[in-house]
Parts: structure tokens; sequence; C-alpha cells
């Protein structure tokens, strides 16, 4: 027999000339279990399964039809066109109607079997274990040839590269997969790992049986390591997805629950120490501003100001007096020498001779008055000065003592602290901060 050899395309054009012109395949209705039926917008997909056989089917505008969908394991009548879909060279079922049959299939009712079972024996009810928040070591329960796997890896690589990754391989689909990834999660549990991820892609409930295998969930269950599985898509459930101590839609998720993202922990960090370090300088302002205003009171209430402007005052008095004695000097010696011209022939000549005499005298009693009174002014200045010094709170200080303050309060007592209490010591050059040890009290 001689062999033709053809292109892709003429051999999908041959194949859909072939089943396009069969009236067989134009009009036939398919009986099956419904499997995976999903909305994609307005249209469904999903697939028929019968035994080991698999049927993929469309439904255009399903959602007006069907609004709520079809449950998988559900039998049904689908009545359509097969035809082949080129640009995947895979056939299908184009479905115009749906009936739906009473019965479900046959692995949905083992799930809900096993799953009334586990529940009545408590399996579901055992209390989660933490994830830890920065896991060092990460275990991976899956096949190392699938997506799921790889999309563990590059999401704990981009999101916590500091984890190191531990593969425990296993199928994850087949008759064997079941001890497979029993054999696996022990493995893992006995690894030393922070936490595991179970995680499988998605796919029909046929090909996620083997996570709802007694044996694998009762295995998740008695797992002494936290747990998290990710298998299948979101609306993906199974009977592991119970016992685990976090259920996550996808691979994807199982491992970004499992790691922080250290990008977004710097950003919070950077977020963070820019508040803190505002909140700071602006405290440090408030605090400078606060320290010059007390500096500018005390530089005004200070005891050398105060004397500073009480010799200010005595000085002034003490120039104004000089000043009215010296123009009454002026003006009694100008009324003098007229009176003595007046006089000079008079017969009382002798008696205003003796005038400038008595009047030098008076001059000098009045020059002795003012002095004492100077003296008593600067005696009295000298003491107020001293009265002042006394009162100076630096002045003890300036003799060897210390001023003690705690919280920013001078203390007057012992009876004012306790032990253990921080204090400050006011010293002449500078402070010390200081904890109390021991109280002793006078006389005791």
């Amino acid at each position: 027999m001689e062999t033709l050899e053809m292109g892709v395309s003429e051999i999908t054009r041959r194949l859909i000339s072939v089943i396009e012109t069969d009236e067989i395949f134009q009009n036939v209705v398919v009986r099956g279990e419904v499997s995976n039926f999903k909305f994609s917008g307005p249209h469904a997909y999903f697939s028929l399964k019968e035994e080991e056989y698999l049927l993929n089917c469309v439904m255009f505008n399903a959602i007006y039809r069907h609004p709520s969908g079809i449950k998988d394991g559900t039998l049904v009548k689908a009545s359509g066109a097969v035809k082949i879909y080129p640009k995947r060279g895979t056939y299908q079922l184009y479905t115009e109607s749906i009936l739906e049959g009473k019965d479900y299939g046959e692995l949905y009712k083992r799930f809900e079997e096993l799953k009334i079972k586990l529940k009545s024996e408590g399996i579901f009810d055992k209390p989660k274990k933490e994830i830890p928040r920065f896991p060092k070591k990460i275990g991976v329960v899956s096949s190392r040839t699938s997506a799921a796997f790889h999309d563990v890896v590059k999401t704990i690589k981009k999101r916590y590269p500091l984890a190191t990754l531990l593969l425990f391989h296993t199928s994850v689909q087949g008759k064997e997969a079941s001890t497979e990834i029993v054999n696996a999660l022990d493995a893992a549990d006995r690894s030393g790992a922070d936490v595991i991820l179970l995680v499988r892609g998605g796919g029909s409930i046929e090909d996620l049986w083997n996570f709802n295998e007694e044996m694998v969930v009762k295995k998740v269950y008695a797992m002494k390591t936290p747990i998290i599985t990710g298998v299948g898509h979101e609306v993906d459930t199974t009977l592991v997805d119970y016992v685990a101590d976090r259920r996550a839609p996808t691979p994807t998720g199982a491992a970004e629950y499992a790691t922080p993202d250290l990008f977004e922990m710097k950003r919070n960090i950077d977020i963070s120490f820019s508040r803190i370090k505002n909140d700071t300088d602006q405290k440090i302002d408030e605090l400078f501003d606060s320290i010059e205003r007390s500096k500018k009171r005390l530089d005004f209430l200070s005891p050398k100001r105060q004397i500073s402007i009480k010799e200010e005052k005595v000085y002034e008095s003490f120039s104004q007096l000089n000043r009215i004695l010296d123009n009454a000097i002026k003006a009694k010696r100008a009324l003098l020498l007229r009176n003595l011209e007046a006089l000079k022939h008079s017969k009382i000549v002798r008696t205003i001779e003796l005038v400038p005499e008595r009047l030098n005298s008076k001059i000098e009693m009045i020059k002795q008055k003012i002095s004492n009174e100077t003296s008593q002014r600067v005696l009295s200045l000298e003491k107020i000065e001293l009265s002042l010094n006394a009162h100076d709170p630096m002045e003890p200080i300036r003799r060897g003592y210390v001023m003690v303050f705690k919280d920013e309060k001078l203390v007057k007592s012992v009876h004012e602290l306790k032990k253990s209490d921080e204090i400050k010591l006011k010293l002449l050059d500078g402070k010390i901060l200081s904890e109390v040890m021991e109280i002793e009290e006078n006389g005791k």
C-alpha cells in the first residue's frame, strides 16, 4: 500500500469533510456524565464521560438556557453536532440542548458517601495548625513535571527566595498515585520542613480522584507538619481540603499562603520608617522650641539679670540726683553773686562777706548727706544682691551641691523616690542620668 504524504491542514480538512458529510454526526444525542462544567462569559464548556471515554462539549449562550449551570456528575442527554475545531485539531460536541437525568455519577456517589463517613469519624473537626509566617524549609508534594510544581517554584522565588524548597515527587493521577502520594507526604512530614504544600493542577473529578481517597485524606489528617492544599482550580474541592490546615484555590495560591511577600514587607517597613522619622523630627523640633522658650524665660528671671536691672536703676537715680544738686548749687551761686554786687557798698558788707563761708559750709553738709545717702543705697543694693545670690538655684551647685530631678521635677524628699527610679543630677557643668539603688532616711 502506497504511503500518502499530507500536511496538517490537508489532513484536518479531510477529517472535517468526513465528519460533516456524515449525517449521523450532524444531529446526534449523546448520553454521558457531566464533568468540569464551567461558564466563560455566556458560553458553557464541559465534558461528557462514560467509562474511560471522554467527549469535550461546548454550548453557546448556555447562561440563558441554564443560568444556574449543570452540576458535575449529573447524567444528561446532550443533542447537537460533532465538529472538529481546526486550531486545536480536536473534535467536540456543539451542544444545542441538554436534558438532565436524575441520578449522579458513580464517582460523585462515592465522594458523598466517603465525605459522610469521614465526617462521622470526626476527621473534619481536627484543630488547624498555625502556618509559620517565615518558613525556612518548604516541602512540596507534587509531580516534578507538573505545571503546578513549576508555578509554586516561580511564586516562591519571586515572593520569598530565602526559603529552601524540598520536592517530594509523586504521581498525581492514576491507579498507583494514591499510595505514592501517601509515601511522599510521609517523607515530607519527616523532613523537618516548616510547612508542606500538596498541589496539583485542575482537571475533572476523575483526574483529581486520588485526593478523595480515604488513605490520602487520613494521611493528611495525621500530618504533624502544617499542610496547605492547592488541588485543582478555585471551583474544585477535594476531601483533603477539609483536613488541611489551610486550603488554597490554586497551587499558586498555596505558595502565596505559605510565604510572606518580601517586597511588600520592605515597602511597609519603608513606609513605617518614614512615618517614624517624620514623627521623631517633628517631636525634636517641638522639644527644641520648648527648650528655647524655657531658656528665654530663665534668662529673664535669672538673679544676675535682676541685679543688673536694680543697678541700672540706682545709678540712674544717683546721676539724676547729682544733676539736680549741681543745678541748685549753680542757681545759688548766681543769686549770691548778684546780691554781693548789690550790697558791695552797704553797711552790712561784713555780714555779706561771711555768707560765702556759711554757704561753703552748707554745701559741704549737703555733699556729706549725699555721700551718706549714696553709701546707704549702695549698701542696700549689695544686700539685695546677696539676697538674690542666696536664692540663685545655681549658687549651692557652685559650692559642690547637686540638684536632683525626677520626671523634670525637683526632688525635695526621699519620700518622692523609690528604688529603680531614673533620676537626673544637675551639676555646675552638666547633668548625670542615674538610677536609685537604695534609699536611706535620716536616722534610719
